[in-house]
């Protein structure tokens, strides 16, 4: 699996979905300096992505709706244009049209759609300025110029945008709601999968065993160590004033990693969550990967 960066183009975002530990989150990274940066710039993105490889994929995604900040679409372009693999999770909430023709014309390698649903769990504004875009994006994908590779509904389709997603049956429908390894209470209405604690020695399905290298970039250039932790429990340092290799091999790294590996290091919030596997079963999981991959390759004739 290749590294990756997830980009947080700001702090806070204001749909505030009940599946989403803003407020934890906003607790944490405030905790200690209250003027701490909110919004990524443009100037300060570019700068920071000087810093990370080309082979590093880079989402935009985060801890907040990437379109909240209004740099956003030339952040996608920069990197895309730039040679990095780009990958978009988005609401569509802060999009406009034209940001959307801009990104349509870029090489993405996934564009994930997260729609509004019934009971309100993603509090998406349901107005005529989004089933106007949604409708736009759908008929994208029908077009084949910026096909949508998953769609994220927490609960059944709006009821306003229900013939739109009728339109793509081919995509993918994602519900199931995880709690971030125990940083999301279970809230009303909101069905929520919680994971016993875990014991023993502990490896990453998502992070590639201990690689541990899907982090999430914060506003300020600090890198979080996996997408889960939204209490900012651990922070690889800072793209400020280190490179992403320095950071990525770091002293906070070989900490977390030796937590995973046992619990007298310390508690760690993979025992919490619900992608980390014992290393036992994690080694049986990518065998069976590895033998798919080959039966694939075989039956394609390669």
């Amino acid at each position: 699996m290749p590294r990756k960066i997830e980009i947080t183009t700001r702090m806070g975002c204001r749909i505030n979905c009940r599946f989403c530990p803003q407020k934890r989150a906003l607790e944490r990274y405030y905790a200690d300096d209250k003027k701490r940066q909110t919004v990524l710039s443009l100037e300060k993105y570019k700068e920071y992505m000087g810093k990370i490889p080309k082979d590093v994929q880079i989402i935009f995604s985060g801890m907040c709706e990437p379109w909240l900040n209004e740099e956003c679409t030339e952040m996608v372009e920069f990197a895309a244009q730039g040679g990095w693999v780009v990958d978009i999770y988005t609401t569509l909430v802060g999009m406009k049209e034209e940001d959307y023709r801009r990104i349509q014309k870029l090489k993405l390698h996934y564009f994930v759609l997260h729609v509004a649903d019934k009971d309100g769990n993603a509090t998406i504004p349901v107005t005529e300025e989004y089933l106007a875009l949604l409708k736009e994006v759908v008929e994208g994908h029908k077009a084949g110029t910026l096909p949508i590779t998953s769609i994220s509904v927490h609960g059944d389709f709006h009821p306003q945008i229900r013939e739109i997603m009728a339109l793509i049956p081919d995509v993918p429908v994602l519900r199931e709601i995880y709690d971030r390894a125990g940083n999301l209470e279970p809230g009303e209405g909101v069905t929520i999968t919680v994971p016993e604690e875990k014991k023993g020695c502990l490896c990453c399905t998502k992070c590639n065993g201990y690689s541990l290298d899907d982090n999430y970039l914060l506003p300020d250039g600090s890198l979080t160590i996996c997408p889960m932790d939204w209490g900012l429990e651990c922070i690889l340092g800072s793209l400020e004033n280190e490179s992403y290799e320095e950071l990525s091999e770091g002293k906070a790294k070989q900490e977390f990693r030796k937590k995973m590996k046992s619990a007298k290091y310390g508690p760690v919030l993979c025992r919490h969550c619900h992608v980390s596997q014992r290393r036992g079963a994690y080694r049986v999981s990518c065998f069976f990967r590895g033998m798919k991959r080959v039966a694939r390759r075989i039956i394609k004739g390669k």
